[in-house]
């Protein structure tokens, strides 16, 4: 149950980050945000958390089969921060065809691994190895 609500509370952290982070971004660095946002509904919304926490849920149950290796929080924060990052520059791979701005592409970059990095510092409390010698 523990695993359970630090899945579904780094979730929360996350989605509420990413809202932030775009509404900083869109409203202080507003000549590099696109111009053809579109309408989002409450479904896309639901189906972001649904998409994050299906991702963050991956992302433990692979902690999870490597946790000998993660004995210490800061392997476990690492750990995290790399694989979000790489989903993070994954997500923006398409900034070589489609029409987003090369800067834009990079400051979503940045916030989402700074999302990361503070996702993986909250999973890292409530997943812990149970192996001697790991803390």
């Amino acid at each position: 149950m523990k695993v359970f609500f630090g899945l579904l509370f780094t979730t929360l952290v996350n989605f509420t980050c990413g809202l932030a982070g775009f509404y900083i971004a869109s409203n202080f660095l507003i000549s590099f945000v696109p111009q053809h946002q579109h309408t989002v509904s409450t479904y896309d919304f639901l189906w972001s958390f649904l998409l994050k926490f299906t991702v963050i849920m991956i992302l433990t149950w692979i902690m999870y089969r490597v946790m000998s290796t993660l004995d210490t929080p800061k392997k476990r924060i690492l750990f995290i921060f790399l694989l979000g990052s790489s989903f993070s520059i994954y997500n923006e791979v398409d900034i070589f065809w489609s029409n987003n701005s090369l800067t834009w592409s990079l400051i979503m970059i940045t916030g989402e691994s700074i999302n990361w990095l503070i996702s993986g510092y909250l999973l890292s409390k409530f997943v812990k190895p149970k192996h001697l010698g790991a803390f």
